[in-house]
Formats: structure tokens, C-alpha cells, sequence
């Protein structure tokens, strides 16, 4: 190898960059030592086509036709959402019965606690009420009533044995009564 660019076959990137489109100096195969620049010839831009949509006749308005796929998709997505917004009510709804339950069981212990004071409270009145002394006292200054004294003790003396009188007699009866009767003989 006497010298660089003879190892190089130097036209294979003179190619590649023609083909990719580079315009600008190309550095060319020249017997000589030296690289120099080519300069290449552009290549035209292809111009740009843009198809613009068609444009509707003016006499007739098109009118558009939705597939049913579509009518489909929006039924599902009320019914979906119809779903999602009654699960969502009937869950605040719980929630607001379940708050005003809440404050009624309250209540209802607030009001238990109340009433088992008073139940207290009335026991032991009752109880102070009822005792021996109390009664006594009631029964002197209210109903007049004194202890028990020797003169109103009343004595009977029965001399004659207890005996019953028949004051009306009680006729045969009825025939249902006689049967009866005549079977509690007969097994006594």
C-alpha cells in the first residue's frame, strides 16, 4: 500500500451520501495525496401533498348515520354510571340513617341513665317512708290510731259445740247431677 487513499475505495461513501441526500462537499478519489472537495448537485425537495377532505354537495346536508356500536357504547356508559351514582346514594343514604339511629340510641341512654336516678332516688324515699316509725307516726296523727290497751280487748266464750244450719234445701238436682252423683258412689 503506497499510499492512504488507494486503500480506500473511496466511492462507496460518495454514494451513501448521495443517496441520502447530502448535498455539500463530498471529498473525491483522486490519484493524489490530497483530499479535495466535490462539490455535488442538490436534489429538488419533492413537494408536500396534502389531500384536503371533500367538501359536501351545498343543495343536500349529509347526514349522519351513527352505527349502532356506538348507540350500544353510550347505553352501557348510562347504565354503568346509573349503576355507580345509585350504589353511591344508596351509601350516603346508609350513612345518614345510620347517624340519626345513632343519635336516637344516644338519646334513648341519656334517657335511661335519667330514669334509673329517679328509680333511685324514689326507692329510697319509699324505703324512708315505710319504716316502723314512719308507719306508727302516719298512723297516729293521720288515722287516729293508738297502741292496744286492756279495755278493748273483747273475750267470747262459746259454750255449745260449732253447728251449721241448713237455711234452704236444695232440691234433687238435675239429671246430669244425679249421674255424676251415682258414678262418684259406685267408685267410692
Amino acid at each position: 500500500m503506497a499510499n492512504r487513499a488507494e486503500a480506500y475505495d473511496l466511492s462507496y461513501f460518495e454514494d451513501r451520501d448521495t443517496a441520502q441526500g447530502h448535498g455539500g462537499a463530498v471529498y473525491g478519489t483522486g490519484g493524489s495525496h490530497a483530499y479535495q472537495p466535490v462539490e455535488l448537485p442538490q436534489a429538488e425537495p419533492e413537494p408536500k401533498v396534502v389531500e384536503l377532505p371533500e367538501r359536501e354537495p351545498e343543495g343536500e346536508p349529509r347526514q349522519r348515520h351513527r352505527p349502532k356500536r356506538n348507540l350500544m357504547r353510550m347505553a352501557a356508559a348510562w347504565l354503568c354510571f346509573g349503576l355507580i351514582f345509585s350504589a353511591v346514594m344508596t351509601a350516603v343514604y346508609s350513612e345518614v340513617q345510620l347517624t340519626e339511629l345513632t343519635e336516637r340510641i344516644n338519646e334513648a341512654k341519656k334517657d335511661l341513665e335519667e330514669a334509673e336516678s329517679l328509680e333511685v332516688q324514689l326507692t329510697m324515699q319509699a324505703a324512708q317512708k315505710m319504716s316502723d316509725a314512719e308507719v306508727e307516726r302516719y298512723a297516729t296523727e293521720q288515722l287516729g290510731m293508738g297502741k292496744v290497751t286492756g279495755s278493748q280487748v273483747v273475750y267470747l266464750h262459746v259454750a255449745q259445740q260449732d253447728r251449721g244450719t241448713v237455711v234452704q234445701e236444695v232440691g234433687e238436682g238435675s239429671w246430669l247431677d244425679r249421674a255424676i252423683a251415682a258414678v262418684r258412689e259406685w267408685f267410692a
